[in-house]
């Protein structure tokens, strides 16, 4: 018996039609599906954003007081234990898992939450700089010749905004928090001692962030697909032997100096693209055999000005060693990291903050100044990672925030600021997941 496959309607539809309205109103089935949980999403995303920032506005007033406090009684660096203790006790108070005594004065915070999902770090620095300078503000520094000039206490009171806001979403993240509070930036030893006193504990992040605060206007971040901030090269020689040292000593220093493809005046202005910057080359007899050592530092661009930079001082030794002289050479690879940014990270991380901030709100930088460097690219040599500089400034006040300088002063806006920029970066990362890193 042969099935008829006319339709209630009386009519008869062929069989690669019938199989291509399949198709179709599967295809619409699908695409609706897809679009009603991806408005699911992100209504659940804006929720949670919206319960995190009404949670850290309850406590504005008591987080700016915690910043002047932080700028009231500055650590130096590898001294942070006042400003360590009362992050540790705001963790403890918000339900965090908290570890103490990590490379040093290291805190470690971890919030748990109560669906799987990705673990995404922030990162703090706590340190301030020492400065003779007058310190602008009406709370300022009680730890004479020590002043938050760099906006670490910026930086810190962010990670604590961090903590109070998640704490009253715990209960709906798919996903984990890492804040790390870091000692001793300002001597970019901080990043390695933490890592190398296990920072990361258990479990490695999906992803690590931190701002650094910049005379950008307060509402605004900037960041780089890639390099934001160059590393550092420490290149130490030592020149032994019967023969003649200083002439050799002199002709290392030429080999060396010609390594820059910058001048000490372009180092200290804005550059683009790849770049060598060759600090002071400094030599000095050793007196008890009579050696001559020489170092310096060399600022690179990348990984690979390094290499090219190291293979040619490489080069230039090996055809100035004779037998009666002995040139050792230790050359000390990215001593400080400086910040390599992930550009698959630094996509998703920006459209996230877009979202919160506005579409112009981040700004997208090709150049760099030699003379800033950090040590975060230690934890991204870990983990994939992005900085954003964070803008402090405020032209309508006279404010400007210029790291390091004797002037500087930071709008304290820039703390809820960047506590909701970031927030939205890790739902949005705990919703979609962290995406792949890109080579």
């Amino acid at each position: 018996m042969r099935r008829d496959s006319r339709s209630r309607y009386g009519f008869q539809l062929p069989c690669q039609a019938r199989r291509r309205l399949f198709v179709g109103i599967s295809c619409l089935i699908l695409a609706t599906s897809f679009a009603q949980a991806q408005e699911g999403s992100s209504n659940r995303v804006d929720d949670l954003l919206s319960a995190f920032t009404a949670r850290v506005e309850n406590h504005r007033s008591e987080l700016i007081e915690v910043r002047r406090d932080f700028h009231r009684h500055p650590d130096i660096s590898g001294q942070e234990e006042r400003t360590a203790g009362v992050v540790a006790e705001r963790l403890r108070a918000a339900g965090f898992e908290v570890r103490t005594g990590v490379g040093g004065h290291g805190v470690v915070g971890i919030l748990r939450g109560t669906a799987s999902g990705p673990l995404i770090a922030f990162r703090a620095d706590m340190d301030a700089v020492r400065s003779a300078a007058l310190d602008p503000v009406d709370f300022d520094s009680e730890i004479a010749g020590v002043r938050h000039i760099c906006g670490h206490d910026i930086h810190t009171t962010i990670g604590l905004a961090l903590a109070e806001g998640f704490a009253a979403v715990r209960d709906q993240l798919s996903g984990s928090i890492m804040l790390i509070f870091q000692p001793a930036e300002e001597s970019a030893t901080g990043a390695n001692a933490m890592l190398a006193d296990d920072a990361f504990g258990e479990f490695l992040p999906d992803a690590v962030f931190a701002f650094h605060t910049a005379p950008f206007e307060v509402g605004q971040v900037a960041t780089a697909s890639r390099t934001l901030m160059p590393g550092r090269d420490a290149v130490n020689i030592e020149i032994s032997g019967e023969g003649d040292l200083n002439s050799v000593a002199q002709n290392l220093r030429d080999l060396i100096e010609g390594v820059g493809t910058l001048s000490r005046e372009a180092a200290n202005t804005s550059v683009e693209g790849e770049f060598v910057a060759v600090g002071g080359v400094r030599s000095e007899r050793t007196t008890s055999y009579g050696a001559l050592t020489m170092n310096a530092t060399l600022t690179t661009s990348s990984l690979e000005a390094s290499e090219r930079a190291r293979n040619a001082i490489e080069q230039g030794i090996s055809e100035l060693t004779r037998d009666d002289i002995l040139i050792e050479l230790i050359y000390d690879e990215r001593f400080i990291a400086g910040v390599t940014n992930d550009p698959g990270l630094v996509d998703a991380a920006s459209t996230s903050i877009r979202g919160v901030l506005g579409s112009q709100s981040v700004i997208m930088l090709e150049r760099m100044i030699p003379t800033f460097s950090e040590d975060f690219g230690s934890f991204q040599a870990r983990v994939p990672g992005v900085m954003y500089f964070l803008g402090v400034s405020n032209s309508e006040k006279g404010w400007v925030g210029m790291p390091h300088s004797d002037d500087y002063v930071a709008d304290e806006e820039a703390i809820f600021v960047g506590a909701r920029a970031m927030a939205a970066v890790f739902l949005d990362l705990f919703d979609k997941g962290v995406p792949l890193v890109t080579d």
